[in-house]
């Protein structure tokens, strides 16, 4: 193993300590070998969450106890995007909590380094975490379909659709509300399937979705995954405050909005950059930038 690896490693440990953090998060794909990522967490000797793309991970034997696992998406990101999503579904799952500080271990994919440290007070560098918006998820919402949105946002922020660059927006949870405030802008195309035929956590229906972010409206859905529409025109009944920084337009004002007057939470790609932004409360949370080239070797 690099000797950079195991001396960061080490560092993070007494590092972690010092701040009293409640979790060291640790990139695991950046080692290959799982007897090299089990040497690390014993260097470690902390709570860890490992973080992978890889399906099917799991910690390595003997370590269960000590570690949890969150897969993020397999799509290329930037450190800072990797760890932003991290952080999301470990919020997702439970393992972290508002008011947490988390200290954050990665680098490049399978390059065997790993080369950045951050601590992260959850509630100051993350909205997700701050009083506004109290819970990170709507009651009604389960981790899983928060995860399998979330990498079909950052699929489509990455990839488009057949080359294009495609702009929408999923809103999640709090379905009944939602509807209310919005009307079909074209005839549903998920009306009258039956719900087994449409939920999203379905592999089967993953390209019809990408099919159909490239109609004008957002997709809305249930908490528990299934698809109640696309093509949805957002009408919240009430202004935001404060206002969305400037640059946003105006699919992410109707997220925001939809987010303000509901338990909602929002995701919006953007066709011009590919970021995907993410509401809830009337608030960005957070966003995924897009990295400039097709790897995630950038901050």
């Amino acid at each position: 193993m690099k000797t950079l690896t195991r001396s960061m490693v080490r560092h993070a440990h007494a590092i972690a300590r010092e701040v009293a953090a409640r979790v060291i998060l640790l990139h695991a794909d950046v080692v290959e070998e799982d007897c090299d990522l089990a040497s690390l967490i014993e260097d470690v000797n902390f709570r860890v969450i490992l973080v992978s793309r890889r399906e099917g991970f799991a910690a390595p034997s003997g370590w269960d106890e000590l570690c949890s696992v969150v897969r993020i998406p397999d799509v290329p990101m930037t450190r800072t995007g990797q760890i932003k999503v991290a952080i999301l579904v470990s919020a997702a799952e439970g393992y972290i909590h508002p008011g947490d500080r988390v200290l954050c271990l990665t680098g490049l994919d399978l390059s065997g380094t790993i080369d950045t440290v951050i601590v992260l007070d959850m509630g100051k560098e993350i909205e997700l975490f701050s009083a506004a918006t109290a819970e990170p998820l709507p009651p009604d919402v389960t981790p899983t379909v928060f995860e399998r949105v979330l990498t079909l946002a950052g699929e489509l922020g990455v990839e488009g659709r057949e080359g294009r660059p495609v702009g929408t927006l999923f809103v999640v949870g709090d379905s009944d509300r939602v509807l209310t405030q919005s009307h079909q802008l074209v005839i549903n195309p998920f009306h009258g399937y039956p719900e087994g035929e449409r939920n999203i956590l379905d592999s089967r229906l993953e390209e019809t979705i990408k099919e159909f972010s490239a109609i004008d409206g957002a997709f809305i859905v249930r908490g528990d995954g299934v698809i109640l529409a696309a093509g949805r025109y957002l009408a919240p009944r009430g202004k935001l405050d404060p206002p969305l920084p400037h640059g946003l337009g105006t699919r992410h004002e109707a997220a925001a909005s939809i987010t303000a007057m509901s338990q909602a939470v929002a995701l919006c790609i953007s066709q011009s950059t590919g970021t995907v932004s993410i509401f809830k409360g009337g608030r960005l949370v957070t966003d995924i930038p897009k990295p400039w080239g097709r790897t995630s070797d950038s901050l």
